[in-house]
């Protein structure tokens, strides 16, 4: 169910991308993330960006300011691994939580610090106990783990992993569990990249997570390539 849901949601995107975002002139995105300018080729946009000011689901975020001097509220981005180029957007829209690429989505930071232990404890807020102290280690990836329960379908057991560093939280992933396929089939990272203070999420596909400080490493060149000096 929740699958159907989430792909659902892909052909929704995909048809208001098709109907509104083909549209758009510009070749380039450019904005504010915390002070910080960056500026991307529009072929990576499979969704438009948000700026500061009306939601992009309000009548009004057509009027919102945008360029290089306004302020992002999301920059989503698709791109092809390892390759890290734009990916083909009919191709992310068909595989939808298939896609065999990155979901990488840029927000401003809005917490004092990098710790992401908050994220934790809102992904396992279902579940019983307590994520500290309990984490399985997997020595493998580097990374605690522990089983929890979906915040919408509680009957479903997703994976959860966490990396401690001193006493924080620096990244997190939420694998979700497909019951009728018995397997997990995607995960979704967020980490804080310091140099911009900026929250980065990203999804792919369960078999990349033995590779996760590959793709991080990947995305932290890819976005500080991006930004204006």
């Amino acid at each position: 169910m929740q699958g159907k849901r989430l792909l659902f949601f892909f052909g929704v995107m995909f048809f208001f991308y098709c109907s509104v975002g083909v549209s758009l002139a510009e070749d380039m995105v450019c904005g504010k993330l915390n002070g910080h300018v960056i500026e991307v080729s529009r072929k990576y946009s499979a969704f438009w960006p948000e700026y500061t000011g009306e939601s992009s689901w309000g009548q009004g975020f057509i009027h919102n300011k945008k360029g290089c001097d306004a302020n992002l509220e999301s920059l989503p981005m698709v791109m092809t691994w390892p390759e890290m180029l734009p990916a083909h957007h009919a191709t992310y829209f068909i595989q939808a939580l298939r896609f065999e690429g990155l979901d990488v989505t840029l927000k401003p930071l809005r917490r004092p610090n990098k710790d992401m232990s908050y994220l934790l404890d809102f992904f396992l807020w279902e579940t019983s106990g307590q994520w500290k102290g309990y984490g399985v280690f997997d020595e493998s990836l580097g990374l605690f783990y522990m089983d929890g329960k979906d915040r919408v379908f509680t009957e479903g057991l997703n994976r959860y992993y966490w990396q401690d560093s001193g006493g924080e939280v620096s990244i997190v992933f939420e694998c979700l569990w497909l019951p009728k396929e018995n397997r997990h089939y995607t995960c979704e990272g967020a980490y804080v990249l310091q140099e911009i203070d900026t929250l980065v999420r990203f999804r792919f596909t369960p078999e990349k997570m033995k590779e996760w400080r590959v793709v991080v490493g990947a995305i932290r060149k890819f976005v500080l390539d991006k930004v204006k000096k």
